[in-house]
């Protein structure tokens, strides 16, 4: 089933689904975000860069509702580690979540979707600069250097991810689509 929806609809309808605390559960996401790139080249700092508002079209298989400590404590068990590895840092964007679901909450009164990529299935991702496609070796040199947490204290890295739902295009939920209108 497929629905056309404005971003505070599903917002409001991502709040009503009811999911037992901590169980994981599977979706996907086209999602837009702005690339963060260098002001130039990261090799040659004397070539500038040319390009500006690049953007990325990704698609991703996500894992909403699940427990991101519960998820790095788990992996330093699979990799015989100490939990005490693990240096909890400080979250810099905390959610007002409802009663219902720990994936869909607001950040100064933006409904944001928090979620896990589902590192078994590989993301797709297009970039666009000034709404044209781009091949993305032209932006390396440009592209922020992505960092490992360091605070997990895991060989595997568990990534976090928070979105605004602004930045949706589509979401697949319990098999249903939404795809965002204005």
């Amino acid at each position: 089933m497929t629905t056309k929806i404005t971003v505070n609809e599903l917002g409001n309808e991502l709040l009503k689904i009811k999911l037992v605390s901590n169980m994981p559960t599977f979706a996907y996401v086209v999602q837009r975000t702005n690339v963060k790139m260098n002001v130039k080249d990261r090799n040659d700092h004397s070539v500038k860069n040319p390009f500006t508002n690049v953007t990325k079209v990704s698609t991703v298989s996500i894992i909403l509702n699940s427990d991101y400590e519960k998820a790095v404590t788990n992996q330093l068990k699979k990799e015989d580690k100490d939990i005490e590895d693990y240096n909890k840092g400080q979250n810099t964007m905390p959610l007002l979540f409802g009663l219902n679901n720990k994936f869909i909450g607001l950040f100064n009164d933006k409904f944001v979707l928090q979620y896990r990529p589902n590192d078994n299935v590989f993301p797709t991702s297009k970039y666009f600069h000034n709404g044209k496609e781009i091949d993305k070796k032209e932006l390396l040199p440009f592209l922020t250097e992505v960092k490992k947490a360091e605070n997990q204290g895991t060989d595997r890295e568990i990534f976090w991810r928070k979105l605004y739902l602004t930045n949706v295009i589509e979401l697949t939920l319990l098999k249903k689509t939404y795809i965002l209108i204005d």
